[in-house]
């Protein structure tokens, strides 16, 4: 198996087409004619099992406040794994190379929404819960601000030296 990190542009319809249909086959309640769910992400890494695609992940990176603090991170989006290849440590692995890709770069953490945790708590991801704002997006029609309680949903993981404060978050954009 190999990694690849792929700038959104650089993803050539037929790999765009592969990644369609492994994020609907993964997510088939949220299927689209589309790479993404909500919005494109700015790149991905790409796991490969030979030459099929049996793994990707979106990552958004972005500013994001924090009561008062803000923050540069790197916003997970739909990490998923093809059924034949799961329980193979390669989400894991995806989840490492950006851990370590955020470090290099000085990103302060990894945020992402999960419905189920254990792959990320496994992973070195903290729950958080906070009041949460963020942009409404809904299949390309902006629905303005949203504003919520989160409780069980959201997680990060610090990847600089900063440290997670309490206090709302402000997404500065859509939720992941």
């Amino acid at each position: 198996m190999h990694i690849e990190e792929k700038i959104e542009h650089d993803i050539d319809p037929q790999l765009q087409d592969e990644i369609t249909r492994l994020r609907n086959d993964c997510f088939p309640e949220d299927s689209k004619e589309r790479s993404y769910f909500k919005q494109l992400p700015h790149f991905r890494f790409l796991a490969f099992e030979d030459e099929i695609l049996v793994g990707q992940m979106g990552i958004d990176h972005r500013m994001i406040s924090v009561g008062n603090s803000v923050f540069s991170i790197f916003g997970v989006i739909d990490l998923c794994i093809a059924t034949s290849y799961r329980n193979r440590g390669i989400a894991s692995e995806l989840l490492e190379q950006l851990s370590a890709l955020a470090s290099e770069k000085g990103i302060d953490f990894l945020f992402l929404v999960a419905d189920d945790h254990r792959l990320y708590q496994k992973n070195g991801f903290q729950f958080i819960s906070t009041d949460l704002t963020w942009l409404r997006i809904d299949e390309h029609i902006n629905y303005g601000v949203g504003r919520e309680r989160f409780e069980n949903e959201l997680m990060v993981k610090q990847t600089g030296k900063k440290i997670w404060p309490d206090g709302p978050v402000d997404l500065l954009g859509y939720l992941f």
